[in-house]
């Protein structure tokens, strides 16, 4: 079972609802990267093959499992081959 924020719930969900719960927790257990933010949340990023292998970022609390958004990230690799995101 997927844990969520009231605010994935009431917002997020809303506002991307081309993003799939099976999607999430694919990218929860099977991440190309995972960063703690300074606010102490943790982001995911995955690939998505039922997506046309697009890269969805979600972002658990501090306990690295509650999810309180996730979007695809359409700039994830770009921003690596600059060298703005480490491998």
């Amino acid at each position: 079972m997927l844990k969520t924020t009231a605010y994935f719930e009431d917002f997020a969900a809303q506002k991307h609802p081309e993003v799939q719960r099976k999607w999430i927790q694919a990218v929860l257990l099977n991440s190309v990267k995972i960063a703690r933010q300074s606010n102490g949340r943790v982001s995911y990023w995955g690939n998505i093959p039922d997506a046309e292998n697009r890269v969805l970022r979600v972002i658990a609390l501090e306990d690295g499992e509650t999810v309180h958004n996730a979007f695809f990230d359409r700039n994830f690799y770009r921003r690596q081959q600059r060298g703005e995101e480490p491998g």
